[in-house]
């Protein structure tokens, strides 16, 4: 395996005391260690030279990327250090003993290389390659996938790194932790090549994983809060990742499972998309042969600028047995009815559990009616849509909608038939609406408020602070306008409805 020159120094420090000079190269491409020859006077491009300084020609030609292992300080050296990379030590040790630790270096991680290929040609597990790998990096290492669940992960025995473990496909990263990150930056999920998170404590080496398609699969991760991670290792990081990505592309199941085939035919069935025979079996066995709600989540700012998968495998972790997963630009969940205490208990509890999250994340969701067959989650789903859409002409501001405050709203926009509010009134209605506009005295809030309180003339006098005599006079001058009779139930009813629109379309003009 060809190396980098920082990760030779970072080795050979831990036995010799060494510095180095020069601008290392960071690409793995240096060659096995050789001896420097006496009166050569070409260094190679990616080669590495062991040599003490007296040996040393004057003005050599140096190609690019030499790394030279010097014993012994000369001030020849100072065009060494300006022509190559120099690993210099400075007191005399024995040459073929620091030769000697070279090639152990290089068969470290000629070792692991070959015990990463070995391992690809027998179609190995994610926790195999981390295994395999611990001994490189020395530190706490696990995989994530696209929902920031665990995949394989490997502890040293020290009990001073973070608990980290070998998890259920279940578990997630921390959301307190990831919520503290998201504070500090956007994830960068398309990234290409190693990068730091820092968290409050915790120091993160991260390597993304993507299919052959670019569609981002994953995340390896190093943890190096113990040890700060050394130069070069995010190279090796690198190479661990590639390897991995190749596992995958021959075994795309280790990055799936039961749980997101059951999201798919989902998301079919929601689509209205036709279903397989398998994933019509999926949805009849599945452990959601229950009652459950449907719950729709907003983002109150732009979804790239969040990574929805982390927020779906949150919510999945904050109520048991539920599933979330992305629907257009919303996302989607449902969740067990067995999970809360009571049926009228839905809103609250619900509220307790994720508000603070729904606030930290600029969210907020819409939550359905109870339903039982999965079928018709698509019905339910626009509950829940539509538990947002009145919410926010309604109530602005707040983070959690439930359907059943805004229903009687939602059916009365929905009752019209196409036709426009204007098609169903009366010609006395329009005499109302013409009265209004030219006198300071409101007819139409007259009449609501008289409906409202059943038609009691002392409740709605009340209401409108006015005296009982002026509510009946005004009452007797509206219905003569209407021409109804406001004894009739079906009359009262579609008065009710038009005022009841007309409202809506006010609070909608105002928004």
């Amino acid at each position: 395996m060809e190396l980098n020159a920082y990760i030779l120094f970072e080795h050979l420090k831990r036995k010799y005391p060494v510095e180095m000079y020069g601008k290392p190269d960071s690409k793995m491409s240096l060659k096995n260690p050789e001896f420097y020859i006496d009166h050569t006077l070409r260094f190679h491009a990616d080669h590495v030279y062991l040599a003490t300084v007296e040996h040393l020609p004057q003005r050599p030609i140096i190609e690019k990327n030499v790394v030279l292992v010097c014993i012994g300080e000369h001030s020849r050296l100072s065009y060494y250090k300006e022509h190559s990379t120099v690993i210099l030590l400075r007191k005399k040790v024995d040459f073929f003993e620091v030769y000697k630790s070279l090639q152990d270096i290089y068969a470290r991680f000629y070792k692991w290389e070959s015990k990463l290929l070995e391992l690809l040609m027998n179609s190995p597990t994610i926790q195999d390659l981390l295994q395999c790998s611990y001994h490189v990096f020395e530190c706490p290492l696990y995989v994530l996938n696209s929902d920031f669940q665990y995949i394989a992960s490997v502890l040293p025995p020290d009990t001073k790194y973070k608990n980290i473990h070998w998890a259920t496909s279940k578990e997630i990263l921390d959301s307190q932790d990831f919520l503290t990150f998201l504070k500090q930056q956007e994830l960068r999920m398309d990234t290409h090549g190693s990068f730091s998170m820092e968290f409050e404590d915790i120091n993160v080496l991260c390597v993304n994983l993507f299919d052959s398609g670019e569609n981002y699969i994953g995340c390896l991760c190093m943890d190096r809060s113990a040890h700060p991670c050394i130069n070069g290792e995010e190279k090796l990081a690198e190479h661990l990742a590639r390897i991995i990505e190749k596992t995958t592309e021959s075994s795309p199941l280790l990055f799936n499972n039961e749980f997101n085939s059951l999201k798919k035919t989902l998301q079919n069935t929601l689509n209205e998309l036709p279903l397989s025979p398998s994933q019509r079996l999926l949805l009849k066995f599945s452990r959601y042969t229950e009652n459950y709600i449907c719950v729709s989540v907003h983002c109150l700012k732009r979804f790239s600028a969040l990574p929805v998968s982390y927020i779906c495998s949150v919510m999945e972790s904050l109520f048991a047995d539920s599933i979330f997963f992305e629907q257009n630009d919303t996302i989607l969940g449902l969740i067990p009815v067995r999970y809360f205490s009571e049926e009228s208990l839905i809103s609250l509890e619900i509220a307790n559990v994720i508000t603070s999250m729904l606030e930290e994340m600029q969210l907020c969701v819409g939550v359905s009616n109870v339903f039982p067959d999965l079928y018709m989650l698509r019905t339910y789903y626009f509950q829940a849509e539509a538990a947002i859409d009145n919410g926010q002409i309604y109530d602005p501001g707040q983070t959690l909608y439930i359907f059943s405050d805004y229903a009687l709203s939602e059916m009365v926009m929905n009752s019209f038939g196409g036709f426009p509010i204007e098609a169903y009134f009366a010609s006395g209605f329009r005499k109302l609406l013409k009265h209004d506009q030219e006198s300071d005295v409101s007819y139409l809030e007259t009449l609501s408020a008289f409906l409202e309180e059943n038609m009691s003339y002392a409740k709605a006098a009340q209401r409108l602070f006015i005296h009982r005599s002026t509510l009946i006079e005004r009452m007797t001058r509206i219905e003569q306008m209407l021409s109804v009779n406001l004894k009739d139930p079906d009359e009262r009813l579609l008065l009710r409805i038009i005022l009841k629109a007309l409202s809506i379309e006010a609070k909608m003009k105002n928004q």
